[in-house]
């Protein structure tokens, strides 16, 4: 793609720099076309400086519906100065002035696309489905082109990688306790107990690949692990006769990893657990309870438990010349520039103040409702039974995590004295003899759990 251009400001007219302007496919001028007949024409010929004037354009309209058109152009309009003018046309669109840092601009700009629930409108699923597929491949025009929801299309960003290229583990070797002598007492794992089975993935390693299909006691699971929201979730990966096998897709839907898997080509929203593309949009996975805790904390209450080996390099076998891909494993090495400032990379839904967007949280959906706890403030107030709509739960946190147990039915009522005798990942049994089944939780930050939950309550301890 040619990049030899000029960009003018969003509030000059862009046309009046440009050297030179390619021809349309049919032969007329480009600038003799409106609005709407550049941008097909830039579908049908695409390149950068076409991209750049539409931009120019888009932000010179007043029309914030061209908003998600500019967040394209500045995350895959191929050339820095393109990217840059996308900025300059939403900044004048949004009103919202530039920093300088094209990674919190791009986050800034999409946030407030995405809480404005700003509508694209007709013609933007031709355009984005199109621009993916010139730009990243061809194979993402298919992935996105049956999704029939312009502000779920509008939502998906690129994430930078391509499909496959965080490769995922594949049924990892798991090792003994007694083994895993490169583990340290303090670094987090995250615990599953699949009938009786239970296992600990570290999360030094779960960082670098983001997915595990694996086999529990016999039974095909996937856990995965979204870096940008920090939310692992295991997965039944058995639908109907099918035994699904999961992969990174490179997308990303409100800074929350998109999986895609090799069977049907679906892709699939990491924390709603549904397919939002393909063949099997609409399914929804089951899902397994997984604790984010210390390995000594898991260790303790599970001494039999397994745990990964080190993977090995990942070596790629259709690509003999590429040389294999080594990580560094060490606890706390994966995205450390990112968990250290407060910014996130990629567009999301703006929450409420009641947490910081990056604040680890506990979540439970039930019966339609929603909440989210801090996992700092339950870690204070230890064990704690809260109120869920009709329903009550029992929190009892882990070192970095907390598992949660339905109380319905129990008679105990918040702020209300108990005492937990034991608790399982199966149960909680009470001082009385009551016995509470465990609830699939989650964990992830703020952010992530109030885009998909915006009526979500929150909790928060008297302090």
């Amino acid at each position: 793609m040619d990049t030899d251009i000029a960009i003018t400001p969003a509030n000059e007219t862009a046309p009046s720099t440009v050297e030179f302007v390619p021809e349309t496919s049919d032969g007329t001028p480009f600038l003799d076309l409106d609005l709407d007949g550049k941008t097909a024409s830039f579908l049908d010929t695409p390149n950068t400086i076409f991209a750049a004037i539409i931009a120019s354009e888009m932000g010179l309209s007043g029309e914030v519906r061209w908003a998600p058109w500019l967040l394209d152009i500045v995350l895959v309009g191929g050339a820095v100065e393109t990217s840059n003018q996308g900025l300059r046309a939403l900044s004048t669109l949004t009103g919202i002035s530039e920093t300088g840092d094209v990674i919190i601009d791009f986050a800034t700009f999409g946030a407030w696309t995405r809480t404005e629930d700003i509508d694209p409108g007709i013609g933007y699923e031709e355009w984005k489905t199109r621009l993916y597929g010139w730009i990243i491949g061809d194979e993402y025009e298919a992935l996105l082109s049956d999704i029939d929801d312009r502000l779920v299309l509008a939502a998906i960003q690129f994430g930078g990688v391509r499909r496959g290229d965080i490769p995922e583990l594949n049924e990892p070797r798991r090792i003994s306790a007694e083994e895993a002598t490169f583990m340290t007492p303090e670094e987090l794992v995250l615990g599953v107990f699949v009938d009786n089975v239970p296992v600990a993935y570290q999360v030094r390693f779960l960082a670098r690949h983001e997915l595990a299909n694996d086999h529990i006691a016999g039974k095909p699971v996937s856990l995965v692990y979204c870096t940008l929201c920090r939310s692992a979730i295991l997965f039944d990966r058995k639908v109907g006769d099918l035994v699904l096998r999961f992969e990174t897709s490179g997308l990303l839907l409100d800074s929350n990893k998109v999986m895609v898997d090799a069977e049907t080509d679906s892709l699939w929203h990491h924390l709603s657990g549904e397919a939002i593309s393909g063949q099997m949009k609409g399914t929804e996975l089951v899902r397994f309870p997984v604790e984010t805790t210390t390995w000594a904390d898991w260790l303790e209450r599970h001494p039999d438990t397994e745990t990964l080996d080190t993977p090995p390099p990942t070596i790629f076998q259709d690509n003999p010349e590429r040389a294999p891909l080594v990580y560094d494993y060490s606890p706390d090495s994966a995205y450390a520039a990112y968990y250290g400032v407060d910014e996130l990379w990629f567009p999301a839904v703006d929450p409420p103040d009641v947490y910081e967007p990056k604040e680890e949280v506990i979540t439970v959906a039930l019966d339609g409702e929603a909440v989210a706890f801090s996992v700092e403030d339950i870690a204070r107030s230890g064990d704690s039974v809260l109120e869920l709509g009709r329903n009550l739960v029992l929190v009892v946190p882990s070192n970095g995590g907390a598992r949660v147990y339905d109380a319905s039915g129990t008679g105990l009522q918040p702020g209300s004295a108990f005492d937990v005798e034991s608790s399982s990942p199966h149960e909680a049994v009470l001082d009385d003899g009551s016995v509470l089944p465990r609830i699939v939780s989650g964990q992830s930050f703020w952010f992530a759990w109030y885009g998909l939950h915006p009526e979500t309550a929150t909790w928060q301890p008297d302090r």
